[in-house]
């Protein structure tokens, strides 16, 4: 099964996830047309980070993400570190949830993964943003602006 997902990089809010039993261009549509839409603003200057993935190099993505104004970064090849923001995420869903509570079949594996993603947004707090929870941050923010 694979896992995909947009991480805001101000707050680490996981914005959107999709899951597949395919890594295709499906997989990454899915993904992006959850944040990316009519109602987005595209005067917000937003990047979107990935690695050089087929999915990732395609015309048709490239033409969609700029049809929002995105700015679009891809890592380094070979160099896993370009995407540290995501891969630490990924570490903390697996030593978090997934290696403590082994998933016995697929749909226990879906939902598992659905609720460490609302549990990490709305009630795990994190160092980086002064012991606040991701959303916490981000409408402390909010408030002040």
């Amino acid at each position: 099964m694979f896992l995909i997902v947009i991480k805001d990089c101000y707050d680490n809010s996981i914005l959107a996830y999709t899951l597949s039993d395919f890594n295709d261009n499906k997989l990454v549509f899915d993904n992006i047309d959850q944040v990316f839409h009519d109602s987005w603003d595209s005067t917000k200057v937003c990047v979107l980070h990935s690695d050089q993935g087929f999915q990732y190099t395609n015309q048709q993505y490239l033409r969609k993400l700029d049809q929002y104004g995105v700015t679009i970064s891809h890592s380094g090849k070979g160099n896993c570190y370009d995407n540290a923001a995501c891969e630490n995420f990924f570490s903390h869903l697996k030593s978090e949830s997934l290696r403590l509570f082994p998933p016995e079949d697929r749909e226990t594996l879906v939902h598992q993964i659905r609720e460490y993603i609302d549990w990490y947004n709305y009630h795990r707090p994190q160092e980086k943003l002064k012991g606040m929870t991701p959303l916490e941050f981000r409408e402390a923010y909010l408030l002040k602006n």
